[in-house]
């Protein structure tokens, strides 16, 4: 049996993905979505029928959701349909609001904003929280794709990492190779300390033919 929430986060991975919009815009329109869909996941606001209806003409929808067909088509996975209200404009309107359906869609798309914001400006985490857990932890209900791309980036993470202490390890031990030919009389030519840690080195004319 296909999952319940399949369908609508297919079509926020197209929103997070397609690349004719910036990432501004993106978290625009996400922002907006998640207006609505809080709306309609507190039993109380719910029944008002104001926030079960988006008219398409408003001009915020027509700004921030409409140019994303994503995320019209979120909207519809969700529960929306297309209609028009007593004045002939078009709307697009949820009779029924399951509120599980709801909750779960609003920690989607909090989710897929948190993967758009900028890290300079993501709240950061609290003091008894570990920041390590929180950059390595998938969120919630996240599709294979999104977990698959966040473990990509922690993975690249760890190499630049990995790599950079490599670097000043190595820098380290040539700053110390050329102490050593300074000041020890008895020094001779041969393969660099860092050279030897990590398996290459450099044939130098002197390495070659000697000295005279």
């Amino acid at each position: 049996m296909m999952p319940l929430f399949e369908s609508p986060g297919k079509n926020l991975e197209e929103l997070i993905t397609q690349s004719s919009a910036s990432d501004g815009q993106k978290l625009d329109c996400l922002k907006l979505l998640k207006v609505v869909i809080k709306n309609l996941a507190d039993p109380v606001k719910s029944k008002d029928a104001k926030y079960r209806q988006l008219k398409v003409e408003n001009e915020k929808v027509r700004a921030k959701i409409v140019p994303f067909p994503s995320a019209l088509a979120y909207l519809k996975a969700i529960g929306f349909a297309e209609a028009e209200d007593e004045s002939s404009a078009k709307v697009l309107r949820i009779e029924e609001v399951n509120h599980t359906l709801m909750t779960a869609s609003l920690q989607e798309v909090t989710n897929a904003i948190e993967m758009l914001t900028p890290q300079s400006d993501a709240p950061k985490p609290k003091a008894n929280v570990s920041s390590s857990v929180l950059r390595t932890a998938p969120p919630a209900k996240l599709s294979e794709k999104q977990k698959a791309r966040i473990l990509l980036e922690e993975k690249a993470k760890r190499e630049k990492e990995e790599n950079r202490r490599q670097r000043a390890k190595n820098v380290a031990l040539l700053k110390q190779d050329k102490h050593v030919r300074k000041h020890d009389e008895n020094w001779k030519s041969g393969v660099s300390a860092a050279m030897a840690k990590t398996g290459n080195s450099i044939s130098t004319f002197r390495d070659r033919h000697g000295e005279n």
